[in-house]
């Protein structure tokens, strides 16, 4: 039979519904629990699974894209931006976007705007290129 280790202490109702609640409600992260315990990271992440609760730990609050399709049509038709800077203004507008949700929502639009978002981005990276040769030829 295994011996427990030295520092080892059960855990409590009282901790295990700690950390139910702080995942579940406050979707604190596992250092932060284990801070507040006095216990190691490795330790909450077990108890989390023991309770059930780890998978669903990591629920990002997913973006009404609703009502930033048109705006984000705008900026890709009109303003002929690319994703980059589609993100910069979003975040300006205060609309947390991550890069990834935003490539995968656009894939998602109809194929002229994938399209047209596509040649934005290859048409902003043509530009840099001049410009960069220039620069390099007056030096």
């Amino acid at each position: 039979m295994a011996k427990p280790r030295e520092n080892y202490r059960p855990w409590t109702r009282a901790e295990y519904d700690l950390v139910e609640r702080s995942i579940l409600q406050h979707n604190r992260q596992y250092s932060e629990i284990a801070a507040e315990l006095g216990r190691s990271i490795y330790s909450v992440r077990c108890a989390a699974q023991r309770i059930g609760v780890s998978e669903r730990r990591r629920h990002w609050s997913s973006q009404d894209w609703s009502k930033l399709d048109r705006k984000i049509i705008d900026m890709i038709e009109c303003e002929l931006m690319t994703v980059p800077q589609i993100l910069k203004r979003l975040e300006i507008m205060g609309h947390k976007v991550s890069r990834s949700a935003l490539y995968r929502h656009i894939n998602t639009m109809p194929y002229d705007i994938r399209m047209r978002a596509k040649r934005n981005g290859i048409r902003r990276s043509v530009a840099v290129g001049i410009r960069v040769r220039k620069r390099q030829l007056a030096a």
